[in-house]
């Protein structure tokens, strides 16, 4: 019988996926074959030994020859048996080739554990033949588990399971030759084969490669790791929805972002989450049109929105779009990157700008205006002494002066919006400042305004021009007061903080480093975002006509971006406004402002060399200099006084303005005259310095002696005896005097007389 190719059918059928039609087709004419052949021989019982064995080696399946006799019944039966030898020899011989042309390696073994089928495939990857003992055969190979690195007992291998009777479906294994090659990952399937009976005459392996498949897996799950790796280290936070805003995948960073955990944001609308209300539609309609884009083409979407946290403050972002095709559906991936502290700073780079553009302006008008208010004010005090006994004409000269007092306000006010007004910072104590800003405002406020402090117990030392600070403070309050018509608390509050760069760049300042921080907060009706957008521009004013002139928090802004500060607003329409002022810390090397001198207006006899381009001011100046015994000499510009000091002309102090023309300016003029007499003593005056005179410390240690323009003749004297009776070392320091402290106690019993203890 032909029970080993007949199982073998049966089993390649199987496992390959042929049909039970075929399969049965196949098997019934072998069996027919291998039938006929059997019971010829069985009834040949007289016929020739030669038709015998060819019966028999017929029915083991084996080609017969057979030479034809003398007897006619024997040679049609020798001729039957030829035909079914040559049908049998042919579907056999097809049935080999079938096995051999399968791609996947197929091995068939008998009872006896020896291979005796294995195709081509099987051959070049296990280097065996027939005839190779499956237990004890030398191998060129090692099966390993599918993990790649445990070694799998030959006894455990799926062909020596097979003929144990086991059924072997989908077993994983590597195998590794033993030369140089690469390794092998294959999938198993092994059968037992067995006879009529039952038993077992053998088994059958096939084996798929799958290396291409797990290396295609594994990459993919690398790639999959490492995108999610990108995805968990990038800066930017990550956001994976689908075309309908439910949020698919939530990064560790968009939890910190928004404030919200992956598992509370999967599974919603992220418009719902992260979009304030007014802005959802808009979102929706951009994710529509970003869509349709993208199916004609596009390759993505760049934009910058408002967003909300999850305790409901609000930031800025940017957000970066790009859309995958999923089945009739598409996966939005956005990448979204806080911009507040950026778009923070160009707004203030903008409103900087702005204010460049406008102190330019300001300041040459503020040069001539300030030059012209100088005659004005300090003539008006000459007529005023002539009318004196005049009240009418008294009356009028009085009216003269406030109206030049108004417009020398109004100067400073743009001036200091320009950042152009000349400041004398020292080491400021906010608090106490604060403490005397309060007092004052108490009685000026009113009883509707409730006023309190919130000062840091440590709070550090300002670097700050002391009364600008303190009128800066007076302007906030003033608008705080305002802005409550029905009454509210007002709260000055003051910390400590250190800021870094990116801190800094947010709130404004100079420079990082440590910052007193001011607060001024109110209660009031707060301010529109139409409004907040223009609140430190000049002349912007929400008050009637009349009201005010609209500078006064420009002039703030102005006098804290000076300082080397920053200021930053917030506020709500009904929930109040917050100004907060971040101060550079002191360093501890600046002096304490000098208190304002009251002593009597006096002169002197020392010699003054006055240098002023303006001759109606000079003209003016001469004539108060000499009015208080001073003798005068006059030039026009730095040449002009450059030649008066080379004659060899002595004099005591350079009284010079300091924007002029020429080849120098007056700060220039004094750096050379005092290159070689370091001692002498310089009084500077300006109205606009267009930079030309340094905010820091003069020499010494002392503070640059500076009067300011438009002045009064009792500004102008006090001045130049503060200069005059300064003592200085022949290297021009200050020489140290007696302290006493007889004038601080006569100024503090002034500032608090006995009734008020």
């Amino acid at each position: 019988m032909m029970l080993p190719v007949v199982t073998l059918l049966l089993a390649l059928g199987f496992i390959h996926g042929v049909t039970w039609p075929g399969i049965l087709l196949a098997c019934g004419v072998i069996s027919v074959v291998l039938m006929t052949a059997e019971m010829i021989a069985r009834s040949l019982s007289r016929t020739p030994a030669q038709l015998v064995r060819a019966a028999e080696a017929l029915s083991r399946g084996e080609p017969v020859s057979i030479r034809p006799g003398g007897d006619e019944e024997a040679a049609q039966l020798a001729a039957t048996l030829a035909e079914l030898s040559a049908q049998l020899g042919s579907r056999q011989h097809l049935l080999e080739k079938t096995v051999e042309s399968i791609r996947d390696p197929v091995v068939v073994a008998d009872e006896h554990r020896v291979i005796v089928i294995v195709n081509a495939a099987a051959r070049r990857l296990y280097r065996v033949e027939p005839g190779f003992d499956i237990l004890t055969g030398v191998r060129t190979f090692q099966n390993y588990y599918a993990d790649g690195t445990t070694v799998m007992p030959i006894a455990e291998t799926p062909m020596a399971r097979a003929l144990r009777g086991e059924d072997i479906d989908d077993c994983e294994l590597i195998v590794k030759p033993l030369r140089p090659e690469p390794a092998v990952c294959l999938v198993a399937n092994a059968r037992p084969l067995r006879d009529d009976a039952g038993n077992l005459r053998g088994a059958v392996i096939v084996l798929r490669d799958v290396t291409a498949e797990r290396q295609a897996h594994r990459a993919l799950v690398e790639s999959e790791q490492m995108a999610q790796v990108i995805v968990r280290t990038a800066l930017d936070a990550f956001v994976q929805t689908d075309q309908d805003g439910i949020i698919l995948e939530w990064s560790p960073q968009s939890e910190t972002l928004t404030g919200w955990t992956r598992s509370e944001a999967v599974g919603r609308r992220v418009v719902e989450l992260v979009f304030p209300e007014e802005l959802r539609v808009a979102h929706r309609q951009r994710i529509t049109r970003f869509l349709q884009e993208t199916a004609a083409g596009g390759m993505g979407m760049r934009y910058e929105t408002a967003s909300v946290h999850r305790d409901g403050h609000r930031f800025y972002v940017e957000v970066s779009l790009n859309a995958l095709r999923r089945g009739d559906g598409w996966i939005i991936n956005s990448f979204v990157r806080d911009v507040t502290q950026r778009r923070r700073a160009e707004e203030q780079l903008i409103q900087a700008q702005k204010t460049e553009s406008l102190g330019r302006l300001t300041g040459g008008i503020a040069h001539d205006f300030n030059n012209m208010l100088t005659v004005i004010t300090g003539t008006i005090e000459i007529l005023a002494d002539g009318v004196k006994d005049n009240p009418q004409l008294a009356a009028i000269a009085k009216l003269i002066s406030d109206a030049a007092d108004r417009g020398a306000q109004l100067t400073s006010s743009l001036l200091a919006f320009a950042r152009k007004q000349s400041l004398q910072p020292a080491e400021t104590d906010v608090n106490d400042l604060i403490g005397e800003v309060v007092r004052l405002l108490s009685q000026t406020l009113g009883s509707q305004t409730e006023i309190r402090t919130e000062l840091g117990r440590d709070a550090w030392l300002a670097f700050v021009d002391r009364s600008q600070l303190g009128a800066a403070l007076v302007n906030l309050a003033i608008n705080a007061r305002d802005a409550m018509p029905q009454g509210g608390t007002l709260t000055f509050a003051t910390r400590n903080m250190q800021l870094g760069i990116p801190d800094a760049v947010a709130h404004g300042v100079e420079r990082a480093g440590d910052h007193l921080v001011i607060e001024v907060s109110d209660t009031g009706i707060g301010i529109s975002p139409s409004h907040l957008e223009k609140i430190f521009d000049p002349f912007f004013s929400t008050k009637e006509v009349g009201q005010g002139t609209g500078l006064g928090l420009s002039m703030v802004f102005g006098f804290v971006k000076q300082s080397g500060g920053g200021i930053e607003v917030k506020s709500e329409q009904g929930r109040g406004t917050i100004f907060r002022i971040y101060l550079p810390k002191a360093d501890g090397t600046a002096q304490r402002a000098v208190a304002e001198d009251e002593l009597p207006v006096r002169g002197g006899n020392e010699t003054i060399l006055c240098v002023e381009d303006d001759p109606t001011i000079r003209d003016y100046v001469t004539g108060q200099l000499e009015g208080l015994g001073y003798k005068v000499l006059v030039a026009a510009n730095a040449d002009a006084a450059l030649a008066i000091v080379n004659s060899g002309t002595a004099f005591d102090l350079l009284f010079t303005d300091i924007v002029m023309p020429g080849s120098m300016n007056g700060r220039q003029l004094a750096e050379t005259l005092m290159a070689g007499r370091p001692a002498l003593r310089v009084l500077f005056t300006s109205g606009y310095s267009d930079g030309a005179l340094p905010a820091q410390q003069g020499r010494g240690g002392h503070g640059i002696p500076l009067l300011t323009k438009p002045y009064r003749r009792s500004e102008l004297a006090r001045m130049l005896r503060r200069c005059l009776d300064l003592q200085v070392d022949f290297q021009g320091d200050p020489v140290p005097q007696p302290y006493s402290v007889q004038p601080d106690l006569e100024r503090f019993l002034r500032e608090n007389p006995p009734e008020k203890m």
